[in-house]
C-alpha cells in the first residue's frame, strides 16, 4: 500500500535529484579564463590576459561602466591593439581585428552597445563567427568559442533592448 502512495511522489522527485548531481556548466568568461591561463605563447598570453580583464570588467557592471574602469578599458585595448599589430597569421589576425573593433565600439558607448551600434557591428561579429568556426586547434577554438558567446550576448542585448 505504501508504494502506491510514495511511488508516484518517488518518480516525480528523481529527476530533479538527477539535475541536482549534474555539475554546472561554467559561464563564457570562466571557461576563457581557464584557458587562458594554460596558454604558452607570450604574445598570445598577453593578448588573451587583456580580452579577459575587458570581460571582467564589462560583466561587472549592468549599465554603463564608471569613469575609471572606462580609461582601465581604454588602456586594456590600446594594449590588445597594439599586440595584434604584430600578428603574422592572417587568420588570427581577422579574428582579433574584429574583436578589437568591437571592444572599440563597445568603449566608445561606454559598454553600453545601443541598437544602432550594433547594427554597425552586425558584419564585423559575423565575420569574427565565421572565422571562429574554421578553427582546428580545440583550446584556441574554445577560448574563441567563449569570447563569441560574450559578445553575442552583447549584441541580443542591444537587439533587445530596442
Amino acid at each position: 500500500m505504501w508504494m502506491r502512495r510514495f511511488l508516484p511522489a518517488l518518480l516525480l522527485a528523481l529527476p530533479a535529484l538527477a539535475l541536482a548531481q549534474q555539475p554546472a556548466t561554467p559561464s563564457p568568461l570562466e571557461t576563457m579564463k581557464a584557458n587562458a591561463r594554460s596558454i604558452v605563447n607570450a604574445a598570445e598570453r598577453e593578448r588573451w590576459n587583456a580580452n579577459v580583464r575587458l570581460w571582467t570588467i564589462e560583466l561587472a557592471q549592468p549599465g554603463p561602466v564608471a569613469n575609471k574602469d572606462l580609461a582601465k578599458m581604454s588602456q586594456l585595448l590600446e594594449q590588445m591593439r597594439l599586440n595584434v599589430g604584430k600578428i603574422r597569421v592572417t587568420t588570427e589576425k581577422e579574428r582579433w581585428d574584429a574583436n578589437v573593433e568591437m571592444w572599440r565600439v563597445l568603449i566608445e558607448h561606454r559598454g553600453v552597445l545601443a541598437s544602432p551600434a550594433a547594427a554597425t557591428l552586425a558584419p564585423v561579429f559575423a565575420r569574427m563567427k565565421a572565422n571562429v568556426a574554421e578553427i582546428a586547434q580545440p583550446a584556441e577554438r574554445e577560448r574563441w568559442m567563449a569570447n563569441r558567446d560574450l559578445w553575442q550576448s552583447v549584441m541580443a542585448r542591444a537587439a533587445a533592448a530596442f
